[in-house]
Parts: structure tokens; sequence; C-alpha cells
């Protein structure tokens, strides 16, 4: 097979994937959680070679991790008729640690090609029992079978997620009586002249096991499209939480033991394990006081405070929830993960007397929040919460080009946890500043077919941060190269302004000559208004799509033009005025063109006022885009009088 008949543009297709989960008694250790899997996954294309890398996560606690055994890597190709074996060497096995609780074994396919057949087998034993493997249906491939079961005692109970669309070819469960041998030393004698004498005795318990077998055949691969958190949002499979254990008397830990708990229990736990990390470190009073050493108000101490951060430590790159240096160490070190630099910044904030909190949140790689399910593994980031008068503001110094108030865009997900002593509570992570860019352009159409003259470009919020990051990274001269790169361009003189101002609108003024948008035919010219800002295709190519369309933010755009025409010539066309709506005013689109003497005014306004559209929503978003690419692809005629 060199090509998937179910879908022609496969690079891969995973032929089996098998799984089992089973919580089993072991004598003298109790009872312990394995995971056994089976997967093939034939290699269509070169493109598919990727699929010839593979992590396996481990689960990890103090001492104790979790172990994976019977190992087994192997490539099948066919050669001259004949099916050569290639098995893994295990030196080729790599360990590596990936945060604070997991490391990952990578294996890597030996003599992968297009056409090769990949099998990996594996089984991983833990003493964690609430880590129960989730399962995925469904990957970024297709999948002919998949398959998952799980045999799991009557004393454990866990709550199962199934999300996705895939509906599943097996979807069963029952009961077997089942039961385990205890064996146990009884001591007897020992009083006056009778010897001490042991004995070993077996107690037969018997038990309900319950045993699932989840099953999935031919599950199309997940296609990803624009503005979704994560794929791992919506593919389809099974997740699995430990709820509480239940022991009868036979054991030594009879009764209901929760687990899951709730999220006052989440909040408590996480303050009493971080919240000396704020109010401690005393140490560092004396630097917060030559921080803030001359300024009077408010917020003039928390933008100075702020801005030492920002500039004096440096984010490595992991968002973590849970701080491993502390505040001290880490703006020695100056340099630290999100929860050390957050962290940082509070303890610094609580030393001025300002009121701050830690807020718990998910980046929209890690997914998204079921508030529903108190698990504070939902999480696996904080950010700063402080109080300036009357109004809370949000705060994240990872990023040097984030101003107060914003946090980053790949934190936009959902809402925040608001952790305090005093109890927790959820809160909006969506700035106060709207994000917009306005762009204006005022040119003159030169009888040489050129336009000419200048462009003004202003952006606030998250366009902002992005163009300042990038001005103040690549530098002026390349920033400037970078916005003509594949156009008929001249730039001969750029402004900017508020460049290093964070906190204000990111400007920039442009001196240019155009030699496209033009097209001659004869006496007749036809021009395309639109310099920039310009939707070239519709980014929903789906027509149905089965999970929501997720901007992160609301957001503006506006272009204003004004094109002088040259005498001689007059308008033979325009396009028309055109304004278009979804319900509820979620989004709104806007365009007009209009004519005084030899000067067209073009306006087009785009106004997107949620971040959020359901999947019930998307054909009317859909047809909204298809509406605003076909209008702005509308040109204007003129002709020689």
């Amino acid at each position: 097979m060199t090509v998937y008949p179910k879908d022609s543009s496969a690079e891969a297709v995973v032929l089996a994937d098998y799984g089992e989960s089973t919580i089993a008694y072991q004598q003298n250790q109790g009872f312990k959680l394995t995971f056994e899997r089976l997967r093939r996954i034939k290699i269509l294309t070169k493109d598919g070679l990727k699929w010839g890398d593979f992590s396996i996560p481990l689960y990890h606690d103090s001492n104790q991790e979790e172990k994976v055994s019977s190992l087994k890597v192997v490539t099948y190709n066919l050669e001259n008729g004949k099916i050569i074996e290639t098995k893994a060497k295990s030196d080729s096995y790599m360990k590596e640690k990936y945060d604070a609780n997991f490391n990952i074994t990578k294996v890597t396919w030996p003599n992968v090609k297009a056409g090769s057949i990949l099998e990996i087998s594996y089984k991983v034993t833990s003493d964690f029992l609430f880590n129960f493997q989730d399962w995925e249906f469904q990957t970024t491939i297709p999948t002919r079978w998949s398959e998952y079961r799980a045999r799991i005692p009557e004393y454990y109970n866990y709550e199962k997620y199934m999300q996705g669309y895939v509906v599943l070819s097996v979807n069963e469960n029952d009961r077997q009586p089942n039961s385990i041998t205890v064996t146990y030393t009884q001591r007897s004698g020992g009083t006056g002249f009778t010897p001490v004498s042991s004995s070993m005795n077996n107690e037969n318990i018997s038990f309900q096991e319950n045993r699932f077998r989840w099953a999935a055949g031919d599950v199309p691969a997940f296609k990803k499209e624009p503005f979704i958190t994560t794929p791992k949002d919506y593919i389809s499979k099974i997740s699995f939480e430990l709820s509480y254990t239940n022991f009868s008397h036979e054991f030594s830990n009879p009764g209901i033991k929760q687990y899951m708990g709730s999220w006052e229990d989440i909040n408590k736990a996480y303050w009493e394990s971080v919240g000396e990390e704020i109010t401690g470190n005393n140490s560092l009073k004396n630097q917060v006081e030559a921080i803030v050493a001359g300024l009077t108000t408010p917020d003039q101490k928390v933008s100075a405070i702020f801005n030492y951060v920002r500039q004096n430590v440096l984010w490595d790159g992991y968002y973590r929830r849970y701080p491993e240096d502390s505040p001290k160490k880490t703006l020695e070190a100056k340099k630290g993960n999100s929860a050390e630099i957050n962290f940082l910044l509070m303890s610094l904030l609580e030393k001025a007397d300002f009121s701050v909190n830690p807020v718990l949140l998910s980046t929209r790689d890690h997914g998204f929040v079921r508030e529903t399910t108190p698990i504070s593994s939902q999480f696996n980031n904080v950010v700063c919460l402080v109080r300036l008068g009357d109004k809370s503001v949000l705060l994240d110094a990872t990023d040097k080009f984030l101003p107060i108030g914003m946090i980053s865009e790949e934190c936009l997900n959902g809402q925040g946890f608001v952790v305090s002593k005093e109890g927790f509570k959820w809160i909006s992570l969506q700035p106060a500043t709207r994000t917009k860019t306005i762009f204006s352009t005022d040119l003159t159409l030169a009888e040489s077919g050129e336009l000419k003259g200048s462009l003004k470009i202003d952006k606030t919020g998250y366009n902002s941060v992005e163009a300042r990051k990038s001005y103040l990274t690549k530098g002026e001269k390349d920033y400037v190269s970078t916005l003509s790169e594949g156009r008929s361009w001249t730039l001969s003189k750029s402004e900017f302004q508020n460049a290093k101002e964070i906190q204000q609108p990111f400007k920039e003024v442009h001196e240019v000559v155009i030699s496209e948008h033009i097209t001659e035919a004869g006496n007749t010219i036809y021009l395309s208004p639109f310099i920039l800002a310009k939707l070239e295709d519709n980014p929903f190519k789906q027509e149905k799509r089965n999970y929501p369309v997720d901007f992160g933010h609301p957001f503006d755009q506006m272009y204003l033009a004004k094109i002088t025409i040259p005498d001689g010539y007059i308008v033979d066309e325009l396009p028309k005025m055109k304004v278009i709506g979804l319900p509820e005013n979620a989004a709104k689109y806007s365009y007009n063109v209009a004519q005084t003497g030899n000067t067209l005014s073009i306006t087009s306004s785009l106004n997107i006022n949620r971040s959020l559209f359901s999947q019930v929503e998307y054909p009317n978003l859909r047809e909204f885009y298809n509406v605003m690419v076909a209008k702005q692809a509308e040109q204007i005629v003129l002709k020689k009088k």
C-alpha cells in the first residue's frame, strides 16, 4: 500500500493500536498499575518519516518513578520480495527530563523509509494509581483500528471523560468475579515458657473487577484548522481521573478515601505550598526600597517593580505552576521558568505593600480547563494578580514586551483560577486594551502607473506587542525590509514612535513608492485599492467544522486609504458599499469607496467582538469571511477621458 484509499493525502496510517491498563495485586507490594501497548504504523510518503520518532512519558515523584520494560522497536521493509526486519538497539533509547513530574523515554526506529511498517510494544509499571493511562483513538493521520481495554478492581473508582466526534465501534463494560491471595505471617506464643512461633497463612479475598473495552475503526485523521487551542482538546479520546478508593475490611486501609477533592481543596493546598514564597524572602525588602525610591503613586511603584523583573530576569521558555527555586535564587540566577519569574514579581510587590495573588491557568497548547472537574493538573502556568486601588490587574513578567494588564496570548484560554488564603475565584484573562490595527494611506496615482505617498500603521494590544518585539529584535533595517518583502515597493523614509514604550501603541510612518496594484489595458486602469490588510483567502476552508473557532481575543482592523487619480481620467466603476454582521453583534464588516473630485476614499472596517464561536455558528462565520474576501477583491476601474 502506497496510498491509503480512504485518505489519499495521508503521509502515514496507523494500522493497529492496542492498549490495556490493569490494576493487579502483587504480594508485599499492594496494587500496581500496568499499561501495555502494541502499535503498528505504515509510512506512505517521505513526509511521514517523522512518525519514526516516539516518546513514552513516565511519571515520577521523589524517588519513585514509573518503569518501562519489554520495549521492542522494529522496522519492517519489503526488499526484493522479502520482509527485512530491523530491530532498534537498546542503547538508542534516550531518557530525558520533561518537567518536574515527567521524564520521557525517546525511541527512534532504524532504517525508516516510505513503505516501512513501524512496530512498537512496551509495558509501563506504576505505583501511581491516580495516573491511569488516557487513550487517544485519533491522531493527525488516519487510524484503521484503535482499541483500549481496562481492568479495574471495585476498590478503585475513576471518573471517565470521553471527548471528540468519532463514534466508537465498541463500547463494552461488565463486572466479573476475581480474587487475590494475601499471604501474611502470624506469630503465637512468647508468654511464660512458651516459645515464639510463626506460621505463614494465606487469605483469599474475593472482589468484583470492572472490565472495559473501547474501540474505533476507520478513524479519520484530525485535520487541524486555524484558530483552535490545541488538537488534544478535540481529538477523540478517553481520559481518567481517580475519584476515590473504597477498600473492604480485609485490607489495612479500609474505608473511603477521596482523591478528586474540590476547588477549595486545590486552593488551600496550593496556597499552603507556595504562599511562603510570596510573604517570605524578607531579604528582598532592601531591593524593593531601592526600586521604588522617589516614587509616590501606586501605579508608578507597580510599573517600576514590573519593569525591574522583566528587564533583569530571562524566561527559560518553560511554563510551570510551581517554582523550583526561591525568588531570591531566581533573582541571583537572572533566569527562571514562568512560575519562578512571576513569584519573584509577586514577592517584590508584596514587600512594597501591594496585595497580590497567584493566578493558575492553562496555556492554549496545554488544553482547556474543565471548571466542573476540580483537578490541579489541568493548570500548567501561573501569573500575577495585583490590586491597584479599586481594580485588579494581571501581570506576566516572562515576556519583556508585554505591558501591564496583558498576559501572553498563549495564556488566553478560558478563565484564570485566583488562589488566596481567603478562598479561590475565577476571573477573565482578557486584557482591558483591545487589539487593533489601523492602516492609513495617502497616495497619488502617477502618470507612470506608480502609487506614491505615505503609509501609516498604528497598532495596539497584542498587535502592538508583536510589532514591537519584531522591531526591537530584528532592528529597524530588517523590520522595514520585512514590511516590503515580496512586494514591489520602495521605502524612502521610515519613522517609528513608542518603540520602547510598551504601554503605548506602536506607530510607524513610511514614505513609499508602489509599483503594483495597477493593471493597464489600453485606456483602462484597474486599481486594487488594498495596499495592505487585504484578506486574500478565507481561512475557514472546510464546509463543516466539529469544534469551535477560538480567536483568543476580540480584535479590530481598519483600512483607510486616500488615493488621488491623475487628471485626464474618470472613474468608470466603484465597488458598492457593503455592511454585514453576525447575530448579537459578534462580528461586523463594513466597506465603502467614495469619490470627491479626483480623490477616492476607501474605508474598510472589521470588528471581531467575541473570541469564541461555536461549531453551530461556524457556517455563518465562514460565509461572513467569504463575503469579506470577495468584497476586498473588487477593483476600481478608471478610464481616460
